[in-house]
This record gives C-alpha cells, structure tokens and sequence, in this order.
C-alpha cells in the first residue's frame, strides 16, 4: 500500500496535476488584486468575498495553501528525478538501443565498414566494438538532461520560496533634501535632487534622482538612480517607481499666524481640527488648462501655469470647490488656506532578495538541462557488416538526413582518394 502511494506521489501523472493546479493559482493570483483588506473584497465580489480571503486568494502566493502544493510539487520533481536517475547514469555507460521499425538502413553495397568508422570517429562520435557488431554514439550525457531540468526546476522553486519568505521590501517617498535612514543596514540617503527628463513635446522620457549615501565608516558617496538603473546598496536594490509633485500648504489666522502647516504627496486630504474642516487637494497642475468637459488638466509637466484643484468639506458635507494660484487664499470663516509652493518628489521602491541567487543558478542549470534534452540529446548509429542505421529518440528524421550527408561526404572523400 505504501509502496503503491509512494509510486504516485512520483509518478509523472501527479506531477501533471499538481503543475495544472499551481497554474491556475498562479492564474487566480494575477487576477484577483493581492494584499486588500477585507472590505475591498467584500465591496468588489460580494458574498465571494468572504470565500476568497477564507481560501486565501487575497494573497495566493504567500498562503499556506499554495506553498503545500508546491512544496508536493518539489517533491514529486525530486522523487521522479531519483527513479529515473539511476536509469539515465546506466545509459551514459553501457546502453546500446535496437533498431526500431523507423529507423533506415543507410548501408550501401560501395560502403567499406571501417572506413565508414573512421570517418564516424572523426566527426565526433565514439566508436565501440562489442560481440554482435559496433555502434557509434554522440551526446551520452543528453541521458540526465530531463534530470538536470528537474534540479533546476527544483533550485529555481525552493529559491523563489526562500525570497518569498525572507524577503525585505517598501516604498518610500522623498522630496529632495529630505533624508530616510535604514539603521538596521547601517545605511542612511539623503535626496540631493530629482529631475525629469522632458521630450518636445512635454511628456516625460526619463526621471533621476540624485542621491547622497552614508554608510558606516564609509566616505559619503553620490548616486544617481534613474529607470532600468537601480542603486545596490549592501544587496538592498532601490528602483526608481514613480514620481509626482509635494504641496506645501499653510492654514492662517486672519492675523497672519500659520495655525497649520501641511506638505501633501500621495495623500490627498488633510483635517484641520479646530474647524473640522477636511482640505482635499483634487490635483496640481503644473501647466494648467481645462478640457472640454470643463475638467482641469497639465498640458506637460513644465512649471508655465501653476495652479490648485482644491476642495472643501466639513460636518455636514461639501462646503465648496476651487481653482487657485500658488499663494492665492481660500477664504474660510475667520482662515485663509493656501498653498504656497510644489516641489517634484520621487517614489522609491525597495527590495533586498535572499532568493536572487539561488533562482539565478537554477536559471542556468535548468538552461543547461533544456540543450542536454534537446540539442546534445544522445545519437547511435548500430554498425555491422550490411547495416548502418542511425537511432534516436528525438528527431530521428533529422539525424537520419545528417548522417546520409556525413556518407556522402566520406563517400566524395573515397572517390577523390581512388
């Protein structure tokens, strides 16, 4: 009984079953949003809501669920490769197929055998004498490429794993001047600049930031960070996101004093409690216009035509609605609220993988097994008095039509040598 369990769980049937189930995970996982609170599941699915976060669809790769049957999966792959392994290492050494009923006979009555084995010889192949007649074989080690795919697989699985697990990421906003520190690293930056890179027509081709770093009794360092250029920062990778524009806001009094003062990046409300007045900034627009619905919009990202979208509500609702300039004031029963300047800040996202490398060398073994399957697949010819006849288990067609020119080129070579 355990033997017939165990034969199973190896088995190239279950395998099957459990790479279907782990590609509709995967499918579930790309299209249900991950990592929402309940409410947003319940607001968006309804009555599956509830259903999706008990089966952990809010977070597909990281539940329990997914990891066991990937973790089966490992398994399967590992027991599969150990069954069939002791198999492929036999044929590296002392394998020699038979003749199958697609398999041709290229033996022709000019062929002088040995000469036909020295040209084989000379072209790559080994040659080997045995009781009931030679062959010629090319690419043994093709034998363990299914093997050496598995490892990969496997190395590539427990390596994603091992980044899912330990992994270290965030996001991060920073105006230039502003400093964040990362003392669990050892490491602290401080944003020099941030700057875009316009095309004519106003879109935006690339943006940088230009940092300081400040390491442990380490000399200060400038880096600059654009896309597709992270900063490496003691194995922490720092990835320019996005980017968009800080408001400085100021709440007075009607003597002038600021009651208030206010910087919004990427939340858009601010509660002046005294009042209990919520402050939505609806948009800045650097090079502000209206469409033709009436709506406010940037033409380009370029400082031309500054200007606010801002709206107001308290207790009771919405109070009103505003387009100002920079330190122009939105009056308020006895305050004055105004925005005084923008500045471009940078959204930084940062990730320090533990499973980089080990995905990195699975890549390459699992590269090297994919050309040992299907490039440097192993090749015989079984040779004997009136036979000559080219066998493999992939593509043999192919072969067969290479190995008729290889006897026609030796076949050219013993006529010019006549």
């Amino acid at each position: 009984m355990l033997k017939r369990i165990t034969n199973f769980l190896t088995s190239l049937k279950f395998g099957i079953i459990l790479f279907i189930i782990i590609a509709v995970y995967s499918i579930i996982g790309t299209v249900i949003p991950q990592g929402m609170d309940l409410q947003f599941y319940l607001n968006q699915y309804h009555t599956f809501g509830s259903l999706m976060v008990f089966l952990q669809f809010d977070r597909v790769y990281s539940s329990v669920i997914y990891l066991a049957i990937v973790l089966v999966f490992v398994i399967n792959l590992v027991g599969c490769t150990l069954k069939i392994l002791p198999v492929q290492l036999k044929k590296m050494k002392d394998y020699i197929p038979t003749k199958g009923k697609n398999n041709e006979n290229l033996y022709e009555n000019w062929m002088d055998i040995e000469d036909i084995k020295s040209g084989f010889t000379k072209k790559g192949f080994k040659v080997i004498d045995t009781e009931d007649g030679s062959y010629a074989v090319k690419h043994r080690i093709g034998h363990v490429g299914s093997s050496v795919t598995h490892l990969g697989i496997v190395i590539i699985i427990l390596g994603a794993l091992i980044g899912n697990m330990f992994v270290k990421e965030g996001y991060i906003t920073l105006a230039p001047g502003e400093i964040y520190e990362f003392n669990e690293y050892g490491f602290t930056f401080k944003l020099d600049d941030f700057y875009l890179d316009l095309r004519e027509d106003g879109s935006v081709e690339q943006y940088y930031s230009e940092l300081t770093v400040y390491e442990d009794e380490k000399e200060p360092r400038s880096e600059t960070i654009w896309v597709n250029n992270p900063l490496n920062i003691n194995g922490m990778y720092f990835y320019q996101s996005n980017y968009g524009w800080a408001s400085k806001m100021q709440i007075t009094c009607a003597e002038g004093h600021v009651h208030q003062e206010s910087i919004f990046k990427e939340n858009p409300h601010v509660f002046y409690d005294k009042e209990s007045l919520t402050v939505l900034l609806y948009g800045y627009y650097p090079d502000f216009s209206m469409d033709i619905h009436g709506n406010p919009i940037t033409l380009s990202q370029n400082v031309r035509n500054p200007a606010y979208a801002v709206v107001l509500y308290n207790e009771e609702g919405y109070v009103n609605s505003y387009i100002v300039r920079p330190g122009q004031p939105i009056e308020y029963k006895d305050i004055e609220i105004k925005f005084v300047d923008s500045v471009l800040y940078t959204g930084l996202t940062y990730r320090q993988d533990f499973g980089y490398y080990p995905v990195m060398i699975g890549s390459i073994i699992l590269t090297l097994g994919i050309l040992l399957s299907f490039y440097f697949y192993p090749k015989y010819i079984l040779i004997s008095p009136d036979e000559i006849i080219p066998v493999t288990r992939q593509n043999v067609w192919g072969f067969t039509i290479k190995i008729k020119r290889m006897l026609k080129e030796l076949n050219k070579v013993r006529g010019n040598n006549q």
